[in-house]
C-alpha cells in the first residue's frame, strides 16, 4: 500500500481542469506519484470521463454525497457545490494513509512535490499557506458576521492546497464537526469550507505549519505569479475572474490543455475574456511578453507595472 494519497474533487463542469492538472502532475511530479494513490471524489462523472482520467494516471473514484440534511439551494452550494466540502472526509482517510495532499482542481503543477510531502506535516498534522489577498488576509473574510466565540483577528489560511497527516490529534471528531458547523453556519459563510477549516484550527488548538507560497502560488502573489519561475511548484488560479483558461494566455497551462484535447477531452465551456481572445486571434502568444501578462481590462495597474518591469528587464 502506498504511504501517501492525492485528493481531488470535481464534477463534469471542471472535469477538463482536473484532466489538465493530472497531466501536469504526471510530467512534473513523477516521484510523488510513485508513492501516492490518486483519489477522486466526484458527482456525475461519466464512465468515459473516468476512463480518460485513468489513461492519464490510475485513479480511485468515489461518488460523493454531503452526509447531512441542509438547504442545498443555499448560495454556498450554488457557487461552490457540495464537492467543496468533500475535503472534510480526509480526516477519516488518514486511518489508511500517512499523509494526504488535497488540491483544488484549478491548479497547475510546476515541480516535484514529494520533498514537500515528506518533510512537512510531521508535527502539527496540517500544513496550509497564508492568504495574501490585499486587505482580506484575516479569518473574517470567510464570514458575513464575526463568530462571537472565536478570534476573528487571526490570519486566514487558504484551503486550496492542504497537506494533512496522521499527526493530527483527535481527528476522529473532525470530519463530522466540520459538516455540522457548515450546516449551522451556512447563512453566515462566504468562503464556506475555508471558513470552517480555519475555525477548526482554533477549536481543536491545531498549530498550523506554514506551506511556502511557492506551493500554493495565488494570483495575489505578484512576486511569482506573473513570472516564469522554477521556484513555483503549484500555480493556483483561485478566483473566478482569473482562470487559466479565460483570463489571459498562460503558456504552461495551455500546453497541457492541448494534450488533454488530443486525448479526447471535451473543451471547456467558459467564456474567454476579450484580452485572451485578442491574444489568440493575432497569435500573440508566440511572443514571451504575452505569456502570463495581466489582463489590462481587469487589472490595468497590474498590467502597467508588468509592462514597466518588462522594459526594465530589457
Amino acid at each position: 500500500m502506498k504511504p501517501y494519497a492525492l485528493f481531488f474533487a470535481t464534477n463534469p463542469r471542471f472535469f477538463f481542469s482536473l484532466g489538465v492538472l493530472l497531466l501536469s502532475l504526471r510530467e512534473k511530479s513523477p516521484a510523488l506519484l510513485e508513492q501516492a494513490d490518486v483519489l477522486i471524489y466526484h458527482q456525475g462523472l461519466t464512465p468515459a470521463q473516468q476512463n480518460l482520467l485513468n489513461n492519464i494516471i490510475p485513479c480511485q473514484f468515489t461518488e460523493y454525497y454531503f452526509p447531512l440534511k441542509t438547504d442545498f439551494d443555499n448560495i454556498n452550494f450554488k457557487n461552490f457545490t457540495q464537492l467543496a466540502f468533500a475535503r472534510y472526509d480526509i480526516f477519516d482517510l488518514l486511518d489508511k494513509y500517512k499523509k494526504i495532499l488535497y488540491m483544488d482542481v484549478d491548479i497547475l503543477i510546476n515541480g516535484e512535490l514529494l520533498p514537500v510531502v515528506e518533510k512537512m506535516g510531521n508535527k502539527s498534522g496540517i500544513v496550509m499557506s497564508q492568504d495574501l489577498q490585499k486587505n482580506l488576509s484575516l479569518i473574517t473574510k470567510n464570514f458575513n458576521q464575526p463568530l462571537p466565540d472565536y478570534d476573528m483577528t487571526v490570519p486566514c489560511y487558504n484551503s486550496g492546497v492542504i497537506l494533512f497527516s496522521q499527526a493530527i490529534k483527535n481527528r476522529k471528531q473532525m470530519r463530522m464537526w466540520c459538516y455540522q458547523k457548515t450546516v449551522q453556519w451556512l447563512e453566515n459563510l462566504v468562503c464556506p469550507d475555508q471558513g470552517v477549516l480555519n475555525v477548526l484550527l482554533q477549536e481543536f488548538k491545531i498549530p498550523v505549519e506554514i506551506l511556502p507560497d511557492t506551493c500554493n502560488c495565488l494570483p495575489a502573489n505578484k512576486k511569482y505569479y506573473d513570472k516564469k519561475s522554477n521556484e513555483v511548484l503549484v500555480y493556483h488560479c483561485a478566483g473566478g475572474g482569473l482562470r487559466f483558461w479565460s483570463y489571459t494566455w498562460f503558456g504552461p497551462w495551455q500546453k497541457f490543455y492541448d494534450q488533454y484535447l488530443k486525448l479526447g477531452g471535451t473543451p471547456h465551456q467558459e467564456q474567454e475574456q476579450s484580452w485572451l481572445r485578442f491574444i489568440k486571434k493575432h497569435n500573440l502568444q508566440r511572443f514571451s511578453f504575452f505569456d502570463r501578462s495581466p489582463n489590462p481590462q481587469i487589472h490595468p495597474h497590474r498590467f502597467i507595472t508588468y509592462c514597466c518591469k518588462k522594459l526594465v528587464g530589457r
